[in-house]
């Protein structure tokens, strides 16, 4: 288990923290997603736990022990959109690569192979879609206990994204529970068939943090007239409102963590049900958030 005890982080002459005492537990093995809108803290957390970044206060824990920035340099690779290679050279980067005790050849052979990647040349000819498939390579075959991807797919066409996904799967798997991935990403849809568990972040804070599949169950859209919809809700201790709609003399109403009894209360009363998308699920937990 990777712990993230009370993690906060301020930057100089910026009012609220970046980060603001995170408490988060990341299952090794897994590969998990952290959601969250622009200035959440989701590019700090990743630079604090690659050790790139020494936070204000806290602690990081790998397997119940404290390490400190070069420890957790070794243990991890980060690669995002913070990071600018045009200036650098293909050949140089894959040289200090595979200088990490844990590379795996084979591993860059296939996806050089799979994305026509060049392993010569300056980076900063090829696109910013062709860079970042470069550099999430190198990631991938660096065999990094941790591995911290910022926007992967974010430049990529559709069915790049997808063969992507398709292959940071098979390295995790590979793995046999050797290897951690950790993405962030706008893209929320399509983290839904790539990530085991969740984690949304908004403000420097924590909001949930779940298995992926019951982020969709946890957010139910209830359609029908607002004053029974609201007087079911207010009679489950830990249901909560989260939009409302007018449509006409009805309304939908957006609610979280609904009891099955309040749903079946609902239906009864002549309220229709209906479930939201993944990503509409986390639109109205970050919406009720901000």
């Amino acid at each position: 288990m990777i712990r993230i005890d009370s993690l906060t982080h301020r930057y100089p002459r910026q009012k609220a923290p970046a980060l603001d005492r995170v408490d988060l537990d990341i299952a090794e093995g897994s590969i998990t997603g952290v959601i969250g809108p622009n200035g959440s803290g989701k590019t700090t957390l990743f630079t604090a736990l690659s050790g790139r970044l020494a936070p204000t206060s806290g602690r990081i824990l790998f397997s119940g022990a404290e390490i400190d920035r070069e420890e957790r340099a070794a243990r991890s690779i980060c690669v995002g959109i913070d990071r600018d290679f045009s200036s650098a050279r293909a050949a140089s980067v894959l040289r200090a690569a595979r200088l990490r005790p844990t590379w795996d050849e084979s591993i860059f052979t296939r996806l050089a192979e799979r994305f026509s990647l060049a392993a010569r040349g300056g980076l900063g000819r090829r696109s910013q879609g062709q860079r970042s498939l470069f550099i999430t390579s190198i990631a991938l075959a660096s065999g990094a206990p941790l591995t911290l991807l910022d926007e992967p797919t974010g430049s990529l066409d559709v069915p790049t994204r997808m063969a992507l996904a398709e292959e940071i799967i098979r390295v995790n798997a590979e793995a046999d529970g050797a290897r951690t991935v950790v993405i962030a990403s706008h893209l929320v849809s399509e983290l839904e068939s790539l990530i085991e568990h969740v984690v949304i972040l908004s403000a420097g804070r924590v909001v949930s943090t779940l298995n992926a599949g019951d982020l969709v169950s946890r957010v139910i859209a209830l359609i029908g007239d607002p004053a029974t919809i609201r007087r079911l809700v207010d009679a489950d201790p830990h249901a909560r409102i989260l939009s409302e709609r007018p449509l006409g003399r009805l309304a939908e109403i957006r609610i979280a963590d609904a009891s099955p009894r309040t749903l079946d209360a609902a239906v009864s009363a002549g309220v229709e049900s209906a479930p939201l998308s993944f990503q509409d699920a986390f639109v109205s937990l970050i919406g009720k958030e901000n």
